[in-house]
């Protein structure tokens, strides 16, 4: 299996365990709440705090396996990478053994800091006792899913993490259905436990047979190692430490053990919203030390830059959505009586969207970069913070003081952070907030004040949110509403640009494994056999309007490049008065072979009904390709239809393929300039296609594209209408693609020079354009867009082939 491969197969798993991390809970805490109550389910809480207080006291030696073994490792060097397992799995033995004796013996001494019920006491001690033996089976297997993750089995740790999740899930509902109630709780802990420690044992003595386990292999300089490297790593555990669970500890000693679970509800919510922000995050590192070794500073900017803004794209909309629908959520959630745990979640995810926008990009680029230490500070300044903060607060405060006292602190160190990036990276800290924090910010704010005005209208005038089915399906619809929105935004912003979108695919790509899941639609794409023309059917129309001469000139250039073409060729005029219908007529007698070949039709319409009259050719047209051309494309190179052809078959999901345009001192053929195209090769670089900009001088649509798409739009009362981008939206609205042949050129004969003698023509043309296209229409298409299930499966597959 290749690297490639292997990281795939590791993203995968480790998504889907991380997704199981977050989904379980969620639909846990209900059902465990309902069988032991909000009291025991707060000292539930603080029993698993605690053990993950003990893990305070390691010096985080942990944060050091990876990097030992996998150095070592890759060295071939296994009586070092002996040392390392060796040396971190007796420390953690030794470790375990100190907390469980110290805790055993200090239970009640440790308990008495929280307000437990007298009736509790003795199922407190037992519990906490039983977590003690949990966590002592747990950490002295700690290094071992290190060893698996370093010799790139990271997917092993995943999958393992998946079924012991789904396990516990299961012995969870047994237990509590059962009556074992806290107790049962805590066993479903140990078991999980032993069975995720035993499979990690086995599985690294499987891929790693040179590992022998013996305390000889304990070495002290090893250890000297372990301890300096993950030393620097403390201060960040202590402010994680300090975010997640001190405040709940606080609460359980000033407060009551309601609290307690009240404000575990609102954090629960809280840290689903980091799921997506948290699979951006770790792409960044690797990058940033890459780009930090080579020393190319200014590519370090731009990646700051570019992770601020995708980290405000992927934060800014879920943050600010459990913040205006947190009563919603909760109570669909967890049902009534939790709306304090609503008003908390609120205060909450300000400061975790704030940290998410202004202190992630920095501190996910600048400790790649060989400079630690300002992480370091900032968790130092929040544990500070916190500390003294949430102690006073939560005194006189009690569970609303817990939750202003870490927003504030975590707005403040995060503040520090933002401040201190900019000055790493040499930026404005003006420029970036207005550049890339106010348009997302400001398109999420009304795209949420939007979808709540509507869903305040809707629970108070039509169906209120009684129960959790009603709950489920107004989040599904609010949520789908307040997205929709937020990037309609988003768009009409202009704030990304294709560069963002390529960037965006391919940390899409690197978290979601599109190439995996589709492999066999992707090899199938790659490997088929180049297409050329095979004689299908081509239908051609030609337009007109009073303009006989160039309309000759296209005609007869056209026409001397059909050879070798089975083809139609469909003529529309549009009543026009400058001797074009005797041309017409003199045209179909010299041509009366190809009349009854039925391969020449020639349309006399009685009126000028405009760009409508495109729309009508292709309803008459039969071929498998159809072409249209404008009576103004007056040159045409040889086999051009067959270069078209070629093209459109070999280049995956071609929707509306345009010819390049000859531009010289007399026309610049339409095209706009070479700047806002994307270009694309194929075909090992025979066929480059331009993405961007793509008009309707000389351009193909395939059948099937056609009647996929649907008919040409022309507005009522309008004569002249930008029916070519309006078909180019709707084809990328199903997912196809829309781009210009590079150097399959034609003569485009626009502009001034070309232009004077229809002055009156180009006159109308030009004031017919200004009229807006109805709202309606332009909601109707772009909603289809929106939910064109085509399109997304469409363009990750294309992304996927060129990724």
């Amino acid at each position: 299996m290749s690297l490639t491969d292997k990281v795939i197969k590791n993203t995968v798993y480790h998504i889907l365990s991380q997704a199981a991390g977050f989904i379980f809970p969620l639909l846990l805490t209900p059902f465990i709440i309902s069988r032991i109550g909000n009291v025991q389910f707060g000292l539930y809480a603080l029993l698993l705090g605690f053990l993950g207080t003990f893990h305070l006291f390691d010096f985080s030696i942990f944060t050091s396996f990876i990097k030992f073994i996998s150095e070592y490792y890759n060295q071939k060097d296994f009586k070092r990478l002996n040392f390392v397992i060796n040396t971190g799995f007796f420390f953690y033995f030794a470790f375990s053994i100190i907390i469980l004796v110290v805790g055993w013996v200090f239970t009640k001494q440790i308990l008495s800091i929280i307000n437990i019920p007298t009736d509790l006491i003795e199922i407190s001690v037992y519990s906490f006792r039983l977590s003690l033996f949990a966590f002592f089976v747990s950490s002295i297997t700690t290094i071992f899913p290190s060893v698996l993750i370093s010799l790139q089995r990271m997917y092993i740790a995943s999958i393992t993490g998946l079924l012991i999740g789904i396990l516990n899930f299961v012995l969870v509902i047994i237990f509590l259905l059962l009556g074992f109630g806290l107790k049962g709780l805590i066993w479903c802990q140990f078991i999980t436990a032993f069975l995720t420690g035993l499979i990690y044992i086995l599985y690294s003595k499987k891929y790693l047979p040179e590992m022998r386990i013996g305390f000889k292999n304990f070495n002290i300089e090893i250890f000297g190692k372990m301890g300096r490297f993950g030393i620097q790593m403390q201060i960040s555990k202590l402010a994680t430490f300090a975010s997640s669970k001190y405040d709940e500890f606080l609460l359980g000693y000033f407060s009551v053990l309601n609290n307690v679970t009240y404000y575990n509800i609102a954090s629960r919510v809280a840290r689903v919203g980091h799921f997506f922000p948290y699979q951006l995050i770790p792409q960044v590192a690797p990058v940033a030390a890459e780009l930090s070794a080579k020393r190319e500073h200014s590519k370090l900017v731009r990646l700051f830059e570019d992770t601020s803004k995708y980290l405000i794209l992927v934060s800014a909309p879920v943050f600010l959505y459990i913040l205006f629908f947190s009563d919603l959520i909760i109570e669909t959630w967890m049902g009534k009586g939790y709306e304090i745990s609503a008003y908390i979640l609120k205060i909450i995810v300000i400061g975790q969207l704030f940290n998410l926008m202004v202190s992630a990009p920095g501190n996910s680029i600048i400790p790649n970069t060989g400079k630690p230490r300002y992480q370091m500070f900032e968790g130092l300044i929040y544990l500070i913070l916190n500390i003294v903060l949430s102690y006073f607060f939560i005194k006189y405060y009690l569970i609303v003081g817990a939750a202003y006292g870490n927003t504030i602190g975590t707005i403040i160190a995060s503040t520090y952070v933002f401040f201190t990036s900019c000055r790493f990276f040499g930026i404005s800290k003006t420029k970036l907030l207005l550049k890339q924090y106010v348009k997302p910010l400001l398109s999420g704010v009304i795209s949420a004040a939007i979808s709540y005005l509507a869903y305040f209208l809707l629970i108070n005038y039509i169906l209120k949110p009684d129960g959790r089915l009603v709950g489920i399906v107004y989040i599904f619809v609010t949520f789908i509403v307040f997205i929709s929105l937020f990037f309609t935004g988003i768009a009409n912003f202009n704030y990304i640009n294709s560069r963002d979108r390529e960037i965006i695919l391919k940390a899409f790509f690197r978290i979601v494994p599109v190439k995996l899941i589709f492999r066999k639609t992707i090899e199938k794409i790659k490997n088929s056999p180049r297409k050329q023309y095979e004689n299908e059917f081509v239908s051609i129309y030609v337009l007109t309007y009073n303009r006989l001469e160039l309309f000759k000139k296209c005609l007869f250039s056209l026409l001397r490049t059909l050879e070798g073409i089975n083809f139609e060729l469909i003529l529309w005029d549009n009543n026009s008065t400058d001797g074009t219908k005797n041309f017409l007529k003199e045209f179909e007698k010299q041509n009366g072979k190809l009349i009854k070949e039925n391969r020449l039709r020639v349309v006399y319409n009685d009126k000028n009904i405009g760009t409508a009259g495109k729309g009508k050719s292709v309803e008459l047209a039969k071929g498998e390709f159809i072409i249209g051309v404008d009576d103004d494309v007056i040159e045409f190179p040889e086999h051009w239809i067959q270069k078209m052809i070629y093209a459109y078959k070999n280049i995956p999901f071609m929707g509306y393929l345009a010819t390049d345009v000859v531009q010289d001192d007399k026309t610049n053929g339409a095209k706009p300039s070479e700047k806002l195209y994307v270009e694309e090769t194929y075909d090992g670089g025979n066929i480059v296609l331009q993405v961007g900009p793509t008009g309707g001088w000389c351009f193909m649509v395939s059948r099937s594209v056609y009647n996929e798409i649907g008919k040409f739009y022309f507005p009522k009362k309008r004569i002249f209408f930008l029916e070519d981008g309006d078909y180019g939206v709707r084809t990328l609205g199903k997912g196809y693609k829309v781009g210009i042949l590079k150097n399959c050129k034609v003569y485009h004969a626009v502009g001034d020079y070309y232009n004077k003698a229809y002055s009156e023509i180009m006159k109308g043309k030009a004031a017919d354009l200004k009229i807006k296209d109805p709202i309606i229409y332009k909601l109707r298409r772009r909603l289809k867009r929106i939910f064109s299930i085509k399109r997304y499966y469409r363009k990750l597959i294309d992304y996927a082939l060129r990724m």
